[in-house]
């Protein structure tokens, strides 16, 4: 009996249980990423949708071999917090909960994870947690984050304005206008320069160059960069099941 679902939540304990005593559940992909401002015009749960949308694709491609377990919401974004709404976990406090939702995993059975991960500020936390997330026995976990499946070259091509992938720029932009496209508020206002204040000002710079370069996005390149992504973590899933 194989896994009812590739949502980890959506199946059954009974599904579960008999997919992992009859060997055809092998894998489960841990997304991860942050509720965080996504400048003027994107919402701030972006980097939970999209990383979200890659992985379950992804585990559809591989069901019933891969299983997709709830998103960490939360993030690493106290470099954020000039902007209201923003939310963080501090990294030891995320890497635990990554470590427990991992334990979870181990406990039933499970020794197969890849991390997928959709927020800049988690990937030091998470790569220098590898050993120790690797550390019980039986465990085997990887980590990347989508946006490594870009070459340069790709990303000279593909993306105007070469940033790759600037913060609800163009790349981040596209890829909204592409799966959830309500997520995107675009007004004619400029830049509310009098309402923004962001203490560092290389930050405060990247967040006025990011407002400009987001008016390059499209949903055609953001189709592109989606499936690209796919088939990356595809690839990745791919190699974890044959070690």
């Amino acid at each position: 009996m194989s896994i009812l679902s590739p949502v980890l939540g959506e199946n059954t304990r009974a599904a579960f249980r008999a997919s992992l005593a009859d060997g055809s559940l092998k894998a489960a992909v841990l997304p991860v990423g942050a509720t965080e401002q996504h400048n003027e015009h994107l919402a701030m749960h972006h980097d939970c949708r999209s990383v979200e949308t890659i992985a379950l694709r992804a585990c559809r491609e591989l069901f019933p071999a891969v299983v997709m377990c709830p998103t960490v919401a939360v993030g690493v974004s106290g470099h954020w917090m000039d902007h209201p709404g923003t939310l963080s976990l501090s990294p030891g406090t995320f890497t635990s909960v990554v470590f427990d939702v991992l334990d979870s995993l181990r406990s039933a059975g499970l020794y197969k994870v890849l991390i997928v991960n959709g927020h800049g500020g988690n990937r030091r936390p998470l790569l220098e947690s590898l050993n120790d997330f690797n550390s019980r026995p039986g465990m085997h976990v990887e980590c990347c984050s989508y946006w490594e499946a870009y070459p340069q070259d790709f990303i000279r091509v593909h993306v105007e304005s070469g940033e790759c992938p600037g913060h609800a720029a163009e790349f981040e932009t596209s890829f909204a206008l592409a799966e959830f496209p309500e997520n995107v508020h675009f007004t004619a206002g400029p830049y509310p320069e009098a309402e923004i204040k962001i203490r560092d000002p290389r930050r405060a710079a990247d967040d006025r160059r990011f407002f400009a370069n987001a008016r390059l996005a499209t949903a055609e390149k953001g189709r592109l960069y989606v499936g690209e992504a796919v088939k990356y973590i595809v690839s990745r899933l791919h190699s974890l099941l044959q070690d």
